[in-house]
């Protein structure tokens, strides 16, 4: 009942945050800057970590808490609370009209995502899970697909921000899924994506150089709504290692072999 008093609690907080993403979006006032010469952020990441992060603090005081815009409190407690604000700032700084709110526990004991919240204020879509607990969309159970070949699959991906040399650029394996699948999407939002995979928009989804809060709440997400979620190399997931491969579970071993062999 813990893990479920939990994802209640941080659908409420997601959905508190998400207006006030769509009070700037698109606003003549909204301020954006440069981590970057490919990364930003504005003042609503921040105005939106800084309520989720006052939030958790106040209802778990000893959780801890790892966010995107660096709101961090570290007690190697057993929950960590993986937070991004504002998931695909780049769409929302340029108006575009998928971005989303992404809240993620992790436990350190079991070495697993126990509770993963998306909210997409623009589409009013609650997607949320917790062990064991199966997946939601504004409350109604949901799934992952059910194509059991790579051939039939629509799948979905994103190219990392950062553009040093050693990163991981993503090319190789998009030229060889590409061919093999019947397309690639790019909504450019982690969370999004793998909620789209959980409900069965998208039968996989694969991406490298990722951090933790792109990638906690969709992973279980999609596990608790019946899919697969591994590293490139098939391991077990974990959110601290940048990257991720999630699929309903029956296209995964194919995918999982085109993106090893990269």
């Amino acid at each position: 009942m813990f893990m479920e008093d939990i994802r209640h609690f941080a659908e409420a907080i997601a959905k508190e945050a998400g207006g006030i993403l769509l009070s700037g979006f698109r606003a003549h006032d909204t301020q954006i800057s440069y981590k970057s010469a490919t990364d930003i952020v504005t003042n609503i990441d921040k105005e939106s970590e800084e309520f989720l992060v006052a939030e958790v603090a106040k209802k778990f005081p000893r959780h801890d808490i790892i966010a995107e815009e660096g709101g961090e409190r570290n007690s190697k407690s057993d929950l960590v609370w993986y937070i991004d604000p504002l998931d695909a700032t780049n769409n929302f700084a340029h108006g575009i009209p998928f971005f989303c709110v992404s809240l993620g526990v992790f436990s350190r004991r079991l070495q697993k995502v126990v509770v993963g919240v998306v909210y997409d204020p623009v589409h009013n879509e609650l997607f949320s899970a917790h062990h064991k607990g199966g997946a939601y969309l504004n409350g109604v159970p949901i799934h992952v697909s059910k194509i059991e070949h790579l051939i039939g699959s629509l799948l979905a991906t994103g190219f990392p921000v950062n553009r040093s040399s050693e990163c991981k650029d993503n090319l190789e394996e998009f030229s060889k899924l590409a061919p093999v699948s019947m397309g690639i999407r790019r909504i450019g939002s982690a969370a999004l994506d793998l909620c789209y995979t959980a409900c069965g928009r998208f039968d996989g989804y694969w991406e490298p150089e990722l951090k933790p809060w792109d990638m906690a709440a969709g992973a279980v997400i999609v596990e608790e709504a019946g899919g697969t979620v591994t590293r490139y190399n098939g391991g077990l997931f974990v959110p601290e290692y940048p990257e991720i491969v999630a699929t309903n579970g029956r296209i995964h071993e194919e995918v999982v072999r085109y993106i090893a062999n990269s």
